[in-house]
């Protein structure tokens, strides 16, 4: 059976002739004009089962021939899906750790990164590293018509972890959206419990903390702004009634060490001290693997910070049981969390603890359809450009979406694909990222 490629979509530019646009093509090119002629088998081959080889007429073999070659990529020969083999899956991520930690010599860490070389938050977030919250900054129907900083604090509300004069504590903080939206939710629900709050924004980066203080206008009364390191700043003792950080300790010092052998100092020798301090237990390492010293530290000095009765949460990308993987992100280096070392040593620190995925903790509803990812990437990577439109990118489009942002374009492309949110990964329906509930003894703690 042939159909076109996934990703494909065709839009007529004149009356004789269409572009068709292939992401998956070989060339740096990926726009193809096509004759009008030519459209009518692209539309026939496009119907969901695809159509065989035997129903094509004469003098349309040679071009779907000539479509299914990697130079066009404008066609597919259909196969049966199969699910990925999970011994693969897993022989892939101990392969992508024993990588990660061979790469790596002694620590790595992005404080100075992230002192000296964002210079243009608005840039940082849609051009070198998208975030989940980034890209649910708006309202969007996957979370109920709230966006991420909405939704969080909707949640927190709902689990009690935001009331009347609580001092609340923001680390790593992006641009502010997400602060500004999560006071907005607590303004609209709870007028009287937003009015007695204190909120405080914490960023190591200059630059994003005066983006969040012009995106923090409309709170002025309530928030107040800090620039440090967190993993080095001390905080006050028993200070806040909540700590959020969100979808920032993959930022922090990761250090590299090995099963073998006991080093007498340096980084490494940090590594054992507070492995050994929060009874992290390393029997299922790796010869050589790195550990997330950065974020144990974060943890340590929240469990100091928090009140009696107060709660923090945690977001990052990670997995319970992995050791930490490099990403690489446009112009620096991030490290998986792993989320096993953090639940013991939150637990060590005295600490009750609940681990959620991240998209079950934000109740994402995974059944929405949303624009395809190659699809996405064909209309605002390619069709767009070649049109000379300019289009955000950085959305989770629903159908809806696409006609009100693009109405012209959205009612003329052909071949758009939407697709369940839960079936794509990454940051769109972040599976891969966990929510982190920690609550100090004390207060009526749950």
């Amino acid at each position: 059976m042939i159909k076109p490629a996934r990703g494909v979509i065709w839009y007529p530019v004149s009356e004789s002739l269409w572009v068709a646009v292939a992401p998956g093509r070989s060339s740096t090119e990926k726009s193809l004009l096509i004759q009008h002629n030519e459209m009518d088998l692209l539309d026939r081959l496009s119907n969901p089962s695809g159509v065989p080889e035997q129903g094509l007429a004469p003098g349309e073999t040679d071009t779907v021939e000539k479509w299914l070659t990697p130079e066009f990529c404008i066609l597919e020969e259909v196969e049966e899906h199969k699910p990925p083999d999970a011994h693969v899956k897993l022989a892939y991520s101990i392969f992508q750790e024993y990588r990660s930690a061979k790469e790596l010599e002694g620590r790595h860490d992005l404080a100075s990164y992230h002192r000296t070389e964002i210079n243009n938050p608005a840039r940082q977030f849609e051009e070198v590293e998208m975030t989940v919250s980034h890209l649910y900054r708006e309202p969007h129907p996957a979370l109920q018509e709230k966006s991420y900083g909405a939704r969080f604090a909707r949640v927190l509300m709902e689990d009690g972890s935001v009331g009347k004069g609580f001092r609340i504590l923001e680390l790593g903080c992006g641009t502010g959206i997400f602060g500004r939206d999560f006071l907005r939710e607590v303004k609209n629900a709870a007028p009287g419990v937003y009015k007695s709050l204190s909120y405080t924004f914490f960023d190591i980066s200059r630059v994003l903390a005066k983006s969040q203080e012009e995106k923090n206008k409309e709170h002025v009364e309530i928030v107040s702004f800090q620039t440090g390191d967190a993993c080095t700043h001390t905080f006050p003792e028993n200070a806040y009634d909540l700590i959020i950080t969100n979808e920032m300790i993959a930022d922090l010092p990761v250090v590299k060490l090995t099963k073998k052998g006991r080093p007498r100092n340096g980084p490494a020798t940090d590594g054992r001290d507070m492995g050994k301090r929060l009874g992290l237990d390393f029997s299922d390492a790796p010869p050589q693997f790195l550990l997330n010293l950065g974020a144990l530290r974060l943890l340590t000095a929240i469990s100091q910070t928090l009140r009696p009765g107060g709660k923090a949460y945690i977001v990052e990308y990670g997995s319970p049981f992995g050791y930490p993987e490099a990403r690489h992100v446009t112009n620096h280096i991030e490290y998986s969390i792993h989320f096993g070392h953090m639940l013991t040593a939150a637990e060590n620190l005295g600490l009750e603890v609940k681990l959620r995925g991240l998209h079950e903790f934000l109740g994402f509803l995974g059944d929405v359809e949303v624009l395809d990812d190659l699809t996405h990437s064909a209309v605002f990577g390619h069709l767009l450009p070649f049109l000379g439109i300019m289009g955000e990118s950085s959305r989770v489009y629903t159908r809806d979406m696409l006609l009100k942002a693009l109405p012209e374009v959205a009612r003329k492309v052909k071949n758009l694909a939407f697709v369940p949110l839960n079936s794509l990964g990454g940051i769109t329906y972040p599976n891969g990222f966990y929510a982190l509930r920690l609550a100090k003894m004390g207060r009526g703690t749950l």
